[in-house]
């Protein structure tokens, strides 16, 4: 790529600090305090014959003979050199002294050599490829007073490096900036008019008239540019090719939650770069931070966004509308700290091959971003870093407004733009628990030093970990928490807008229908090894039969699922169902799948039911050795496991000896009684009749007993049940044994083929 050369206005100023008889125009003496003058000192050279405009309004060289690199001077020689004592450039080099409202004209030099290119302020290069095509502008600022001083302007911007002894910046950048800096210049000139120190009133003014130049330049090269772009801010519109002028560092952004225009999210605009491929076009790529929260800390992740490109202008999407959802789901973020087993309901995604797939969860989750992250290391997830003093402090610094740099203090609608009101009581937001345990999410007033405000309400104990949250740190909270959905066995970043609290079933132990004695066994293992592990005996070995194992084993249908989904109803506590299919069966991959398992169900003090657990229990013989492996295993594993675990068989008969003794209880389910089966029927029913908007006919007992006496187990009675009351709504008609009678008999048809019917034989005949 070449650099064109294309000199911008070579201006110079001269700056009346006071009145004093007038000096030597071309040299200013160290001691003078009259003015300081910045004059232009450029070699011999001459005019570009034809300027065109680049895409952001500025004149750019549009003809170019030569391939060789060129520079562009704009203005005036530098006075790093100077010790700060003198208030003006050397310019004794100088062909003459331009007053403050004359310009010298643009001029274009060849190949000028880096020594005679370091004595101006900066210079502005056009870059142009090989096809003679305009690419790029960049200013290379050798003025160390302007480095400095942009370097309090732009503080925190990324992106941008001003300690080299020539700054390549992006002119945009400086542009977005503008405003700021000639509020600093101006704030120079005030301290230069009322600095008593002589030394200091002299670099005051001078860093003001170096910034001048730089301002008058942006105010020149840009004009265009605001012609175009003001009116479309003022209509809330933007076009593509002015996109950037909305992307200002520490910005306050919004975009879909993984293209899911229901769930927007905020984050605070760290850069923005444009980019283009021949497939894909042009497209602007950004970048932000959010706060995000590991298990561990809170702290900011680093996101991406990209904008594609667009014909005409687009409606800019108002902040305010979404402002105070995303506030108050910023404060549910936080409060689910730790370990959260809680109900989802929406969609939920993860990231595939560089892609995004979408899953809608409607079941119980455990959110826990630490588990998450130690399960699956490799997945595409932010890393959390420890948060900047710009984030903690929600006072007026620079660049912590995020205002657009193209509007005005009075378009305060701007959608992009996230501003505070300046009379408003500075707060922040903590995280306290009540005395259950539960955390909240309160709001605290800060006095002007940024002290907390003592209140009579606010006496809680505080635990010393946990820290306080700004207004601003709530709006950016990320939209989605790591977790693992037990229905789908998927690790999944559910949406914090789809999570509520459990309605626990605290009659689904009390509905079982067993023996009272398993019941009370059942119950009082769970119970004392769950709140009274500290009183019980432990192994010779330190941390090895700490487990409470469990075999239910009898016919389906029974309630040996339903006695673990009771158990940790009753706990309050997540129910993992593994079957065997999931583990594998292969000796190399089985060990670390069920190490796994066994190590999240313990984290986690879920309830671990593996069902159907045939394969690993069964006898070990001589001619197998690839169950025997299986089998041992699962024994090995077992010992060291310190959680509650429920094994369902149907084929007891063929356990290993082994088990035996690391069984802790073991409960028959035999087939139902009569009483119990009248006892389901009339749990289901009821059930039923307890929904809104169902109607049900009136059900007598000899009705249930006529309905026990069904050889049915408890699965197909609920199936029964169900069926009858979809029978009931297409028909418009309430639920009543009519219904319930026609379902058995369909049923019981299909028991009569499988038993060895005429629908067996049938089928048989079909074959020959």
């Amino acid at each position: 790529m070449a650099d064109s050369s294309v000199t911008a206005t070579a201006a110079a100023s001269e700056t009346k600090l006071e009145a004093e008889p007038p000096v030597d125009n071309n040299t200013i003496k160290p001691d003078t305090k009259s003015s300081v003058a910045v004059s232009e000192s450029a070699p011999a050279c001459k005019k570009h014959p034809s300027k065109e405009k680049d895409p952001n309004g500025r004149n750019r060289d549009s003809k170019k003979k030569s391939h060789k690199s060129k520079s562009s001077s704009v203005v005036t020689p530098s006075d790093d050199s100077s010790d700060g004592s003198d208030s003006s450039a050397d310019s004794s080099s100088a062909e003459e002294s331009v007053s403050e409202d004359e310009e010298s004209p643009s001029k274009t030099v060849d190949d000028p050599d880096a020594n005679e290119w370091d004595q101006y302020l900066f210079t502005v290069r056009r870059k142009f490829d090989w096809d003679n095509k305009y690419t790029e502008t960049v200013v290379d600022l050798k003025s160390k007073y302007i480095r400095d001083a942009l370097a309090k302007v732009m503080d925190g911007v990324k992106g941008v490096s001003l300690v080299q002894e020539t700054a390549v910046v992006d002119p945009n950048m400086l542009f977005l900036y503008l405003e700021e800096t000639r509020q600093y210049m101006n704030d120079l000139k005030q301290q230069a008019k009322t600095e008593k120190k002589r030394k200091a009133k002299k670099l005051a003014a001078t860093k003001a008239a170096h910034l001048k130049v730089l301002v008058k330049y942006l105010d020149t090269d840009y004009a265009e540019t605001k012609k175009t772009l003001y009116p479309l801010l003022e209509a809330n519109t933007i076009t593509f090719d002015l996109l950037w002028a909305l992307f200002k560092p520490n910005t306050i952004a919004y975009t879909p939650t993984y293209g899911n225009q229901d769930e927007p999210r905020a984050f605070k605009l760290e850069y923005a770069t444009k980019e283009s491929s021949f497939m894909k076009g042009q497209w602007y790529s950004i970048e932000g931070r959010y706060l995000e929260y590991d298990g561990k800390s809170f702290g900011m992740g680093t996101m991406l966004a990209e904008v594609e490109s667009f014909k005409g202008a687009r409606k800019i999407t108002k902040a305010e509308d979404v402002k105070a959802k995303l506030i108050e789901r910023g404060k549910k973020f936080v409060s689910m700290r730790g370990m959260n087993y809680r109900f989802h309901k929406g969609m939920a995604f993860y990231k595939k091959k560089r892609s995004v797939i979408k899953v809608n969860i409607n079941g119980r989750v455990m959110i826990d971003p630490a588990i998450h992250r130690r399960i699956n290391p490799n997945y595409p997830i932010s890393t959390v870093r420890p948060k900047d003093a710009d984030y903690i402090d929600d006072s007026d610094g620079a660049g912590s407004d995020g205002g657009c740099c193209c509007v005005s203090e009075s378009d305060s609608d701007d959608p992009y733009v996230h501003r505070r009101d300046s009379d408003a009581p500075r707060v922040r937001y903590k995280v306290i628990q009540d005395k259950e345990g539960n955390p909240h999410v309160v709001e605290v007033e800060l006095d002007e030093n940024g002290n907390e405000i003592q209140k009579e309400q606010m006496d809680e104990v505080e635990d010393p970990s946990e820290r306080d949250f700004t207004e601003e740190e709530l709006l950016i909270a990320s939209p989605v928490v790591l977790g693992f959905a037990f229905s789908e066995k998927l690790w999944l970043e559910f949406s914090i807008s789809g999570i509520s609290d459990i309605n626990w079933n605290e009659d689904a132990f009390d509905s079982l229908v067993l023996p009272d004695n398993q019941k009370s066994i059942v119950k009082a293992l769970v119970e004392s090894h769950t709140f009274c592990a500290a009183q019980n005996i432990d192994d010779v070995i330190q941390g090895k039969g700490k487990g409470l194992v469990a075999v239910l084993h009898g016919p389906p249908g029974t309630g040996k699922t339903l006695t673990a989904e009771g158990i940790a109803e009753l706990l309050k506590r997540p129910l993992y169902m593994v079957s065997a299919g999931e583990l594998g069966t292969d000796s190399r991959t089985l060990e670390a799948e069920l190490n796994k398992i066994l190590d999240i169900a313990h984290s986690w003090g879920a309830v671990l039911l593996l069902d159907e657990a045939d394969i690993f229990l069964e006898k070990r013989t001589i001619q197998d050795i690839h169950r025997n492996a299986l089998v041992s295993i699962f024994l090995r594993l077992l010992e060291y496991f310190q959680g509650i675990l429920f094994l369902t068989t149907n084929r007891v008969e063929t356990f290993d000896d082994a088990f035996q003794s690391r069984i802790h209880v073991a409960l028959r389910y035999g087939d139902l009684t009569t009483k119990a089966k009248r006892s389901v029927w009339k749990m289901f029913v009821e059930r039923v009749q307890a929904m809104d908007g169902v109607q049900t006919a009136t059900f007598t007992e000899k009705d249930f007993d006529n309905l026990a006496r069904h050889n049915l187990n408890g699965r197909q009675i609920k199936n029964s049940v169900r069926t009858a009351q979809a029978l009931a709504v297409n028909e418009k008609t309430p639920l009543s044994m009519e219904h319930i009678k026609r379902v058995l008999e369909v049923a019981e048809t299909f028991d009569h083929d499988l038993r060895g019917g005429t629908g067996y034989i049938d089928a048989m005949r079909s074959y020959t």
